[in-house]
């Protein structure tokens, strides 16, 4: 087919053809060249892919990738990042060795640059159609203090992991859950957390029940394909076992609930499982208080079934809850806060006032360099580091007024249909009745 068939909102097609691909295509690379080059973010080189490099030597020549040190040896100088993935990923990582270092990063960075933009096209034809192109470029590159930039400049997997996602996400809404879970666990390989989506197919929908065993397995699957090749592939592959945990991360290049209050204790080293516990408290603390005030909305959702609602509602409350939201991994709440949110928000200015609030620290932070006046954050500052945190939390907690006043509108739909059936049946009966002449009708005292 030569055009692709989009549903806006509220259930209406559009055409979204090859015109509106190219053109959302290009304006992802007009907005992208100047954002690559000014947004200012704390990267220098693309030190995540220079620690798979590494990791990928180390392994290819049977030492231990998860040994900092002997990342630095095969480097031959300081590593910035230690590798922390499950060893089934090291083999993917040892082709890029077969190149040097530097080709290896040009050849990844053009990789992850076609798939942001099948990406962007993935999320215009399933999920924005409505959408006009240039905007939906505009945010995609600036959106969440311009996250595609922090990911491409760093060398991340996060692009891969949201392709896979958003290809899993487009295959729940179409009722094709054992794709959905393939693309989840593929998509967890890496940072494992992302497993956490797999409880959407316990959740039933017009056409399908709660999916236990296809769950369970995912879950069995996910399970095997991270401990086995740990416990019985190559002697270093045991070294996963044995991560010690480092410094947190936290600020612009970790907006979390668990940046926040690691700053805010003024201690990003000391281990969550260990005394005093003050950090793993408080984040048990937050995550269940939003869980129980996300509740009554998560019931509602439930009652209606919608698979769609579902995927953009529990991507964030994802990005809300995991203790590790870097900055690049806002990627993933693009879509959801250009449709569930500029919904919600639509008496205010809708997808408009979103896309502003969206993009505005990218703008703000690139205006103030190219002003020459760079802001000056202190290790104390919460506001400014964690606006991307901030900005989804304030959207899901007016997500959650507007679904509680929402909740008793079919309701008053259905009394309103009700009233107007019963006026049609009364005014139908009343026509249909004889009509008599003035002499032989009762006079108004007859009783």
């Amino acid at each position: 087919m030569s055009e692709q068939q989009g549903v806006r909102p509220d259930g209406r097609r559009i055409v979204v053809g090859p015109g509106r691909w190219l053109l959302t295509a290009a304006a992802v690379f007009v907005f992208l060249a100047p954002a690559f080059y000014f947004v200012p973010t704390s990267i220098r080189q693309p030190w995540d892919l220079k620690t798979y490099w590494f990791a990928g030597r180390a392994a290819a020549q049977g030492l231990n990738p998860y040994d900092i040190n002997v990342l630095a040896d095969v480097a031959g100088g300081a590593v910035g990042m230690p590798f922390l993935y499950p060893p089934i990923t090291v083999p993917l990582l040892i082709p890029l060795t077969a190149l040097p270092i530097e080709t290896a990063s040009q050849v990844w960075l053009g990789i992850k640059l076609l798939m942001y933009v099948a990406l962007v096209l993935l999320w215009h034809r399933y999920f924005l159609p409505d959408i006009h192109p240039v905007l939906l470029a505009f945010v995609a590159v600036f959106g969440f203090n311009a996250a595609s930039v922090w990911d491409l400049r760093s060398g991340n997997v996060a692009m891969l992991e949201q392709l896979l996602l958003w290809l899993g996400f487009v295959a729940y809404t179409r009722e094709r859950r054992l794709a959905f879970a393939l693309c989840v666990v593929a998509a967890a390989l890496f940072k494992i957390f992302p497993a956490a989506f797999l409880a959407l197919l316990l959740i039933p929908s017009q056409n399908r029940e709660p999916e236990w065993k296809l769950a369970s397995g995912s879950v069995a699957l996910l399970a095997a394909l991270v401990l086995i090749p740990a416990l019985a592939g190559p002697a270093w592959a045991r070294g996963f076992f044995y991560l010690m945990p480092g410094v947190r991360p936290w600020g612009l290049v970790n907006p979390s609930n668990l940046g926040i209050i690691d700053t805010l204790l003024g201690d990003h080293a000391t281990p969550l499982t260990r005394p005093p516990f003050h950090a793993l408290a408080l984040l048990l603390l937050f995550d269940a208080a939003l869980i129980g005030l996300s509740f009554p909305a998560l019931h509602r959702l439930w009652r209606r079934r919608d698979p769609r609602e579902w995927v953009l509602a529990s991507a964030i409350l994802y990005a809300l809850l995991v203790p590790r939201m870097m900055v690049y991994s806002y990627l993933l709440v693009l879509v959801p806060a250009l449709t569930l949110v500029a919904l919600a928000v639509g008496p205010i200015g809708g997808r408009a006032i979103v896309a502003a609030l969206v993009v505005a620290q990218a703008l703000w932070n690139t205006s103030q360099v190219l002003l020459n006046t760079p802001p000056r954050l202190g290790p104390s500052d919460i506001l400014q580091p964690n606006l991307s945190f901030l900005i989804l939390l304030a959207f899901w907690l007016i997500y959650l007024v507007r679904d509680s006043r929402r909740r008793g509108a079919p309701a008053r739909l259905e009394n309103q249909a009700g009233r107007r059936r019963g006026r049609a049946s009364q005014a139908a009966s009343r026509s249909s009745r004889p009509r008599t002449s003035p002499t032989s009708a009762p006079s108004r005292g007859a009783g």
